[in-house]
């Protein structure tokens, strides 16, 4: 899903006026034929440490030494890093998204969690979805400032 915004600096006021009820609509469009002029993306976000915002959350317990994963070893373990890394390619073959979790556990490294056709030019900022179009559930939300 791409919404690009009519005015070339409303990117900001499009984002205002996005909800997941806009969001579920965009999933349930019909299918049209067009020409897309898009640019060619390589997005990749930093890695984010989670253990603060999961502890904030309520995920208190798997951090402490005295967490119980009896049924995962025989040592004692507990959670003591959890980071999230994301990535999208968008090329002339398709888009590729991927996002990665991985929990660090104390002395014992890491586990991965795991027509006359028309024609739109994609030429200034937009923002971008990949949704499942049956349930409408976004699974990659961004936005593009720069498609140079």
């Amino acid at each position: 899903l791409i919404l690009l915004p009519n005015d070339p600096a409303g990117l900001e006021a499009l984002s205002a006026k996005l909800t997941p009820a806009l969001l579920r609509e965009c999933a349930q469009l019909k299918a049209a034929s067009l020409i897309l002029f898009l640019p060619k993306l390589r997005i990749a976000g930093p890695t984010i440490m989670l253990q603060k915002p999961l502890k904030a959350l309520g995920m208190q317990t798997a951090f402490q030494p005295s967490a119980h994963f009896d049924r995962m070893s025989l040592g004692e373990l507990h959670v003591s890093e959890v980071f999230h890394k994301t990535f999208l390619v968008l090329d002339e073959e398709g888009s590729e998204a991927a996002a990665a979790t991985v929990v660090v556990m104390d002395r014992s490294g890491a586990i991965a969690v795991s027509q006359p056709t028309p024609e739109i030019h994609i030429d200034r900022p937009f923002l971008f979805a990949i949704q499942h179009c049956e349930s409408g559930a976004v699974l990659f939300l961004g936005r593009v400032t720069d498609p140079r």
